[in-house]
């Protein structure tokens, strides 16, 4: 199993990461009030790819689901190194039409599945990301009451909190395996997943992937992770995904230049300047002029950005550029209000989308990794309905929009399981099937496509603006299949 790195290092590889669970990364050198402001602000953080990825032709024809709007599986041929040429087997889940268990029914001694109930738990960064329990239950409210697989219900037992500590998420996840017996993990937050552990007692894990046991070096078919995002955290790329095309298209129009030029800046640390490089490539095979690319900012706490803000304004051979993309956590928003005081005019990229950030974010544009969720359509409506139905209170925002959409994607493995009949409900066959299919709810996020999102993440995103009191839509949510090689 691949192994992966520090909490810390892999939240700060990538901004949005960083900004769940920055003051617990920092605690050793922030204040009480530091850690407070970055926790209160990450509740309502978004997880963007800010990794590479190719998403592949095989994600063709999507199928509606109406029991989640539209989630569509492709189940590809594990047998050919690309997926792109891998046959295919496209399987729709709908509550019309209940998924046929077909040939045989019956059940082993599986743990976590007795033959009628599959038990599951989430872990993760409950204190930032609460709202994560409240998208997987009511995704599993939804497939029990609309009998998505005859005679099978889903019981989600809990949402249990990592602490940010690996020996807190090993003893809870052996716990959960050993005590509770679960089947799987779904809505998975934890950036310290003991993925050794999971992978030797074949636990699959769904999420969104906040470490990089969601990734690997190579293509392969031998992961215990899935992440709707596919793999956000790789630690020595070969490809880069097309993440600043969107961006590119639209800044370029506005501007009316055909190289904008783009200052990238992101954590003086070994993550933060890998991640302002990864990004580059992605930049300058988008069309950007790249004039800046590094890890610049000490970690917190910071008490003067003023000098970060100087060798932004000054990168374009003593101007300033075009566009500033900020890949940090919360610290991109004191650098965007001193970089507005001294009178910076361009565009500020950054990942920060949380309707708590629309105010202190003004004028500023955000890459969302999924669909605006200011902008309802049926699917956003529909999936925010599920989601009071457990708890009327709950908002579908970034939190239950991660656990919704990770226990869909298992939820479409396990429909792709079952037509192998009851005897097909088994964690290796949820891994097998897993690794080898497309996952995507039409309208609102996805295309994910394994295997090949195991090594970068998929490249679909929307671009929004924040004016002050919400955020408004750009570019529409959408995809690049192009990826470009790291050198």
């Amino acid at each position: 199993m691949h192994r992966h790195s520090t909490a810390c290092r892999t939240m700060r590889a990538l901004g949005v990461v960083g900004l769940l669970a920055l003051g617990a990364c920092s605690s050793d050198k922030a204040s009480s009030s530091t850690t407070a402001a970055a926790t209160t602000t990450a509740a309502a953080a978004t997880a963007t790819t800010d990794g590479g990825a190719s998403t592949t032709e095989a994600a063709t024809e999507p199928s509606t689901d109406s029991s989640t709007g539209s989630s569509t599986a492709v189940s590809t041929d594990a047998s050919t190194e690309a997926s792109t040429e891998s046959s295919t087997e496209e399987t729709t889940a709908s509550s019309d039409a209940a998924t046929t268990v077909v040939v045989d029914d019956t059940v082993g001694d599986v743990r976590g599945f007795d033959g009628t109930t599959i038990t599951v738990a989430g872990i993760g960064i409950k204190g930032q990301l609460p709202g994560v329990e409240f998208g997987a239950r009511a995704r599993i409210k939804r497939f029990n009451d609309t009998n998505e697989i005859p005679g099978v219900k889903i019981e989600y037992t809990e949402y249990v909190d990592d602490g940010l500590d690996r020996a807190t998420a090993l003893s809870q996840v052996r716990r959960l395996v050993t005590d509770t017996k679960i089947f799987a993990l779904v809505g998975d937050s934890s950036p310290v997943n003991p993925a050794e552990y999971l992978a030797e007692e074949h636990v699959p894990y769904f999420g969104t992937g906040y470490d990089d046991s969601y990734c690997a070096p190579d293509t392969t078919t031998e992961m215990w992770a899935f992440g709707t995002l596919g793999c956000l955290t790789p630690t020595d790329p070969s490809v880069i995904a097309d993440t600043a095309g969107t961006a590119y298209e639209y800044i370029s129009k506005e501007l009316g230049k055909d190289a904008p030029t783009v200052a990238i800046f992101g954590q003086d640390t070994e993550g933060g300047k890998n991640t302002t490089r990864f990004q580059g490539v992605a930049y300058k095979g988008a069309g950007f002029d790249v004039i800046f690319e590094d890890g610049i900012v000490p970690l917190p706490p910071v008490t003067d950005y003023s000098p970060y803000v100087q060798q932004l304004m000054v990168s374009d051979d003593g101007h300033a550029p075009d566009v500033i993309t900020c890949l940090l956590a919360v610290d991109c928003i004191p650098m965007y209000a001193q970089l507005q005081a001294v009178g910076f005019k361009g565009e500020f990229y950054h990942n920060l989308y949380s309707d708590a950030l629309v105010a202190p974010m003004k004028g500023s544009i955000v890459n969302s990794p999924f669909h605006n969720l200011a902008d309802p359509n049926p699917v956003v409506e529909q999936i925010s309905a599920d989601i009071k139905a457990v708890k009327p209170d709950q908002a579908l925002e970034t939190g239950s929009a991660q656990g919704y959409m990770s226990t869909d994607m298992f939820i479409t493995a396990l429909k792709l399981a079952v037509k192998q009949g009851l005897s097909g409900i088994t964690p290796e066959n949820i891994e097998k099937v897993a690794s080898n299919m497309t996952w995507e709810i039409k309208d609102f996020a996805g295309p994910t496509n394994f295997p090949v999102n195991f090594v970068s993440s998929a490249a679909c995103r929307s671009i929004l603006r924040s004016d002050g009191t919400t955020w408004q839509t750009l570019v529409p949510y959408g995809c690049s299949v192009k990826t470009y090689p790291v050198g």
